[in-house]
């Protein structure tokens, strides 16, 4: 919340605009410029509010400043210099001039008027208009001697006139925002919590597969987002999370769960190995189509033994490989786009762009290629091409710009 002003122009602008609404009937030109000045201009009856000497007010100059705080909207702690904002007076020479012969009477006639106007309002609101916010001050007829206004006037160098002298208090001068910059947006969130050993499975259990993915979206953007369950796909490498692995008696192996209930011993996906964690890296050869499945831990003993051990399952998603060389942006030869992969199986593929379904009149799929043209009436802009297999999503990789 804005506390002063930025420019002295606005507090001189609003005394101005004060005195043009209260005339009382009397005919001038309210200005700013000095009194020496407006005796250049042409015929008529002028009224000067200068800004002549601007001085610090003591009053003010070390007191608790007026500042926005993250809990409350106005708080009084104190802040260093330039937090502290500058306290100032502000003095106006009001005179006024005029030619002719009722050159006496139209000046006594101004003066009267803007005399009038500042003693019925003494208190001013200002609306500021950089933010919009408002500020208030006083308006006092400060009482100066002869003496002191022929000096002013000698240093003004023109002839002496009607004049008073106004001060304008308390104006403070906007100081930087005391509250530190906002941090940018996290990117990125990760939080790590290490599993609780439940009772029942001290042999080993799991509790969830991880994958970070990184693309490169249009404009060479390097981009990355986290999926859990893990959608991983041939030669790409992933997290198991889970407590008690790793023992050679109950949890050293790892099997691979199908839909029917059977499992095949994938062991050798295991990179790294500890308590809590798997390191897994899924090959590019010899593994089952894209779907979903689910992974658990146990001891080196088939299944069918009465001596197995097997943990709990927790799922994650094969999905097929789209091939990102090239660059984000796919361009098509004549009106045909081409995408290589891994793990395409016709007749389970589907292709999208952003929302924009491709027919699969448009389509044609091998294992490894993917061959589509762009839906009718599609409008002109970049669309992100979305692959499934088997109604698994692969990783973005590929944009197309129609224009």
């Amino acid at each position: 919340m804005a506390i002063g002003v930025l420019n002295l122009w606005d507090i001189t602008d609003e005394l101005i605009q004060l005195l043009n609404s209260h005339k009382g009937g009397a005919s001038f030109t309210v200005t700013d410029r000095s009194p020496d000045e407006i005796r250049n201009l042409s015929d008529g009856t002028y009224l000067s509010l200068y800004l002549f000497h601007v001085s610090p007010d003591k009053f003010q100059r070390n007191t608790l400043p007026v500042a926005p705080s993250p809990t409350s909207e106005r708080t009084t702690r104190a802040f260093r210099s330039p937090h502290q904002p500058l306290s100032l007076n502000l003095h106006y020479l009001l005179t006024a001039y005029a030619k002719g012969v009722d050159a006496s009477r139209n000046e006594q006639q101004a003066m009267t008027a803007a005399l009038k106007c500042f003693h019925e309002q003494p208190i001013v609101t200002a609306t500021i208009p950089d933010d919009n916010h408002s500020v208030e001050f006083t308006l006092t007829l400060e009482p100066e001697t002869a003496d002191e206004i022929g000096r002013l006037w000698q240093a003004i160098t023109a002839s002496l006139r009607l004049a008073a002298i106004y001060k304008v208090s308390v104006v403070l001068i906007e100081p930087p925002s005391p509250l530190p910059t906002l941090a940018k947006k996290p990117d990125t969130i990760n939080l790590a919590v290490s599993p609780t050993s439940l009772p029942f499975a001290s042999a080993g259990q799991v509790i969830g597969t991880y994958i970070r993915v990184n693309y490169i979206a249009p404009g060479n953007k390097p981009q990355s987002y986290e999926l859990i369950p893990s959608v991983v796909a041939p030669g790409q490498s992933f997290t198991i999370y889970g407590a008690g692995l790793n023992q050679s008696s109950s949890s050293n192996s790892l099997y691979l769960l199908f839909a029917d209930g059977t499992e095949q011993d994938v062991t050798d996906w295991i990179s790294q190995a500890n308590e809590t964690r798997l390191l897994l890296n899924l090959p590019t050869t010899g593994i089952p189509a894209a779907g979903v499945y689910q992974l658990r831990v146990g001891n080196a003993v088939a299944i069918a033994d009465p001596g197995a051990i097997r943990s709990n399952a927790t799922p994650f998603s094969i999905a097929a490989f789209v091939d990102p060389t090239g660059g984000p942006v796919l361009n098509p030869a004549g009106s045909t786009y081409t995408l290589n992969g891994q793990g395409f199986s016709p007749g389970t593929v589907e292709v999208l762009l952003e929302t924009v379904p491709v027919t699969p009149e448009q389509l044609t799929v091998s294992s490894t290629a993917i061959n589509f043209q762009l839906p009718n009436n599609l409008p002109n802009g970049v669309y992100g091409v979305r692959v499934r297999v088997n109604q698994v999503e692969c990783h973005p990789a590929k944009w197309v710009v129609k224009s």
